[in-house]
């Protein structure tokens, strides 16, 4: 029967059904120990990567191969074996095995050292019966040699070990020394990421031909509704033209009267845009010397269209936005208003608007994004710095950062990172510090912790689930899916189906249904 405990076969079975979470955490769970095992059996570091990288992918391949009466670790040293042989077969080796390379390796008694040094086959006998447990049958099967050669290969590696460290004769000594090897060794970062990046990059490869199959499928479909159309096209003219045709009588002084109306509305909606956008916005109250347009800013001056603002450490600046409401210009801080009406631009340093009874709306641009109120009156802390990022705290209400055509949507007691080169997920202040980090450097697709993501998300956040869906693959689409449903099941009008193509309008509905259960 298998070894394995109910945690490990839950995590096998998800894994099967293509669950990304489960799938990085079966590995992450035995990385160290395949790295070790790998190292062991080629005394060759760099070999050993490959080895644990392409023992990993190929786990991956064949998941739905492990049996339920299996041990895993076990099925994965089986494939580090068959890897270990066939890289030694074709890859020439040094006779002297570099110790300086293997330090990490090296036990406490330094039983590693005189295992390392020995011939392959030897090597790789000892290791695997010794270290690792497994039967004299079990490894005659693994390396494709008879049993009487593999009882002869390891007493020839006892026997050399014993030469080089005679008190190693004893069992009880060799035991004792076999309890103190390292079992398990972390690979560099390079090999992990290695592994998930294969990974994402055939799913993203299966998803565009997935994409490629639905689009040809969509043409298709396209080219038959445009044929269908122009037979109807040519069945409703041919209607028409045995209609009898009715005169209409024009009227032109009408349509002259109308269009010197139209022109009138429109001069004086201009002339009220333009009083509107130049009129300086009211200084409420300054501390230290702030600046406005390079000069000494005073009380009695207006903030108005293209004048420029600038803080130092000691100085700050509050406004009445007329239709907006309150805000304040903080320390180090340079914002200047555009040519927007009710637009500002924050070019470093901090602004934070406050809760107000406001008619309109407040846009900020900062280097890297747009950042818009969702809902009149909103309240929030909005940062950037010389070099781009920015932070957006969310006090009240509703606000959206656009970036790039993606929308974020950050709601009251939400902040949100933005830095060049990542994608601007919003995460509830209060959740743990390493989603907060996770979230704040999640790169897209192609991002290797999606599946740690999803696993720590809990029903608060939903919204960052929701955001997360539009960012990632199909498969793992499904996942995030199953996942944001158990918290906030979605609405009748959408489907599994139309998420996973997102479709805007399902979901803008189950963003919707997202803000009904916050608040």
């Amino acid at each position: 029967m298998s070894s394995d405990n109910k945690f490990v076969r839950s995590l096998i079975e998800n894994a099967k059904q293509g669950n990304n979470a489960a799938i990085e955490q079966l590995f992450q769970m035995n990385l160290g120990k395949i790295y070790a095992v790998a190292l062991r059996l080629t005394a060759n570091k760099s070999l050993a990567e490959i080895i644990t990288q392409d023992t990993f992918i190929e786990a991956w391949k064949k998941i739905n191969l492990v049996r339920s009466d299996a041990s895993f670790l076990k099925w994965l040293i089986a494939i580090t074996v068959y890897h270990s042989i066939d890289s030694l077969r074709t890859k020439k080796q040094n006779k002297k095995v570099d110790h300086s390379e293997l330090r990490e390796l090296e036990s406490k008694d330094e039983l590693d050292r005189h295992i390392l040094a020995l011939p392959e086959q030897e090597r790789m006998i000892f290791v695997l019966n010794k270290i690792e447990g497994y039967t004299i049958e079990e490894i005659s099967d693994m390396m494709g040699i008879k049993k009487d050669h593999v009882n002869i290969h390891l007493n020839i590696a006892i026997a050399k070990l014993i030469e080089s460290e005679p008190t190693l004769r004893s069992e009880e000594v060799l035991q004792e020394k076999i309890a103190k090897v390292i079992p398990e060794l972390q690979p560099s970062v390079e090999v992990r990421n290695g592994i998930f990046s294969y990974i994402m990059d055939e799913k993203i490869r299966e998803q565009k031909e997935q994409e490629k199959i639905a689009n040809a499928f969509a043409d298709k479909e396209k080219q038959e509704k445009a044929i269908e159309e122009i037979k109807e096209e040519k069945e409703s003219a041919y209607v028409d033209e045995i209609k009898p045709k009715k005169n209409i009588a024009i009227n032109f002084g009408l349509i002259k009267k109308i269009g010197y109306v139209l022109i009138g509305i429109a001069i004086i909606i201009a002339a009220y845009v333009f009083i509107t956008s130049s009129k300086g916005w009211e200084v409420i109250s300054i501390t230290g010397q702030p600046r406005l347009d390079n000069s000494p800013m005073k009380s009695s001056d207006g903030f108005a269209s293209e004048s420029i603002i600038e803080t130092n450490e000691f100085s700050s600046v509050t406004l009445m936005m007329p239709e907006l409401g309150k805000l304040l210009v903080d320390n180090s801080t340079t914002v200047s208003r555009t040519k927007n009406s009710n637009e500002i631009k924050l070019d470093n340093g901090q602004i934070k608007k406050f809760e107000e009874n406001a008619s309109d709306i407040l846009t900020v641009i900062t280097p890297l994004a747009k950042i818009t109120e969702l809902y009149k009156g909103s309240a929030f802390k909005l940062s950037a710095t010389p070099g781009g990022s920015s932070r957006l705290i969310v006090e009240s209400g509703w606000v959206v950062i656009s970036i790039n055509e993606f929308d974020t949507y950050v709601p009251k007691n939400f902040d949100c990172q933005i830095t060049k080169g990542r994608y601007a997920v919003p995460y509830p202040s209060d959740s743990s510090p390493q989603l907060i980090s996770l979230l704040q450097n999640f790169s897209g697709i192609n991002d290797p912790s999606v599946g740690t993501i999803l696993t720590q998300m809990t029903k608060k956040e939903s919204l960052s689930i929701w955001h997360i869906i539009q960012l990632i693959s199909t498969e793992n689409r499904s996942i995030a899916f199953d996942r944001l449903n158990e918290f906030i099941p979605v609405p009748s009008s959408i489907t599994k189906e139309g998420i996973l193509a997102l479709n805007k309008d399902m979901l803008l509905d189950w963003r919707q249904e997202i803000e009904l259960k916050m608040d």
